[in-house]
């Protein structure tokens, strides 16, 4: 029954807004980015949890947090940055069917409050953090990129055609491309296909 809560990754959608600073030229973002390559799983406090949970969330994580699983996890598409979530009372037996994992979103801040709505939403209960993923090595950064638009800008990026715009929704895992001469931030951001996209990375033609 753990094993099938743990095999059923859900991605979820919730807004959070934060400030948003002025694009950065993909040059700068790649010295912000982290790795692809490595997730690890960052336990948080516990003690919101009933007693009969904390037993269940702590065995679940100690299966997640093999570096094996997680590279499983990459490869599979689910990489960060995500969140752990459950109710906050009973034992995790009581919700068989409910997949604790959200995936793919562009901040830490971002995936613990889609997690947090996504598991009350679903449940009907109060829900908390148990742990987030990270990329190996995370600290705070003035960018984050989930891990598949870091993909991207680290391998195709600087071969698509100028000027290049790349825009993500900070709420959600949506993000959006626009290159070429037709290109500007809003065909990026309509790419996007969020009402919070905001363009975080612009290369414009050289002699704009």
């Amino acid at each position: 029954m753990m094993r099938n809560a743990i095999a059923g990754i859900a991605l979820a959608l919730a807004t959070v807004g934060p400030a948003q600073a002025d694009p950065i030229s993909s040059a700068d973002a790649q010295d912000l980015l982290f790795t692809t390559e490595e997730m690890v799983l960052e336990p948080r406090d516990l003690d919101a949890f009933s007693r009969g949970m904390r037993m269940g969330v702590r065995q679940m994580m100690q299966q997640l947090n093999a570096p094996s699983t997680l590279k499983k996890f990459l490869a599979a598409g689910h990489g960060y940055y995500g969140a752990l979530v459950f109710p906050k009372e009973g034992v995790v037996a009581d919700y068989p069917t409910y997949s604790p994992m959200i995936v793919k979103l562009h901040s830490p801040e971002a995936a613990e409050k889609a997690a947090v709505e996504y598991c009350q939403s679903t449940l009907g209960v109060e829900c908390a953090v148990a742990a987030l993923l990270l990329p190996a090595g995370y600290e705070e950064r003035d960018l984050t990129l989930n891990f598949e638009v870091t993909e991207r800008v680290e391998e195709e990026w600087s071969e698509s055609e100028l000027p290049r715009y790349l825009a993500i929704s900070p709420s959600t895992s949506n993000w959006g491309v626009a290159n070429g001469p037709l290109a500007s931030a809003r065909t990026a951001i309509e790419s996007c296909k969020e009402a919070d996209c905001v363009v975080v990375i612009a290369d414009k033609d050289k002699d704009e």
